[in-house]
């Protein structure tokens, strides 16, 4: 746990998809009301403020909202599920953010549950940003791929970054090895045993026409418009990794 909190905290750059999605919204949702999901290390934290101060931010793991407190200590963060909210009202939201393709860190019936979740606390004309991994990728098929190895000219460098690669290979294979029996695959969705961090997640991938209709069957109306890694439109047959939504209430 401390590591992946030591790397969330170094993890600070919005992602091209994430800039554009939020200058979409910026003008609409100027001074409104926002709430941020899996703020992790605080990374989304300074674009949504410049949009509203009226920002919320909550995590699951408090290790996370203790680094954000201490970093931006007059922003109201909470540690919370956002697979249930109760402590905030219906339509408390008018912008909801969930980055980092958190919604694909649980199970299905917990991704079900979120998205219930910010459809009961957005309001009415409120959007939902999130991302999420797309099933028609390349990575979504890839069984195992090697953790890197840098070259160098200096011979103690090398060694080092050697005997790195070797821990990690031994680690991500011994992972993908041990995880591989959770997958699961249906027609709406997959669970794979991905490499993000050395093969120990399970991690939620669909593709965009499921997730257009997983969104209606909670209660978001409008199709929603979809970025690519690049920041662009993304095509309905992207194979990008990962996708961003903004999705209507």
């Amino acid at each position: 746990m401390r590591e992946s909190v030591a790397w969330y905290a170094t993890y600070q750059d919005i992602s091209p998809p994430e800039r554009t999605a939020f200058a979409s919204v910026a003008d609409e949702f100027r001074n409104k009301r926002i709430l941020d999901l899996g703020v992790g290390g605080g990374r989304t934290t300074p674009p949504l403020l410049q949009i509203s101060a009226d920002y919320t931010g909550i995590d699951y793991v408090l290790e996370m909202v203790e680094q954000c407190r201490a970093r931006f200590p007059q922003v109201n963060y909470a540690h919370a599920d956002a697979r249930s909210m109760p402590q905030f009202a219906d339509r408390s939201f008018d912008l909801i953010v969930f980055a980092c393709n958190g919604v694909s860190m649980v199970d299905h019936a917990g991704r079900l549950a979120i998205l219930k979740e910010v459809r009961r606390l957005l309001a009415a004309g409120g959007k939902f940003i999130f991302s999420t991994y797309n099933r028609n990728s390349a990575e979504h098929d890839r069984w195992f791929e090697p953790p890197p190895f840098q070259l160098s000219a200096n011979p103690v460098r090398l060694a080092k970054n050697t005997a790195r690669f070797g821990i990690d290979m031994v680690r991500s294979l011994g992972n993908r090895l041990r995880y591989q029996h959770q997958e699961v695959r249906t027609e709406e969705y997959s669970i794979r045993n991905d490499r993000c961090h050395h093969y120990a997640t399970m991690l939620y991938y669909i593709s965009m026409p499921q997730q257009f209709s997983q969104l209606k069957q909670v209660g978001f109306p409008h199709t929603p418009t979809v970025y690519d890694h690049s920041g662009q439109l993304a095509p309905s047959d992207s194979r990008d990794d990962s996708l961003t939504y903004v999705a209507r209430g």
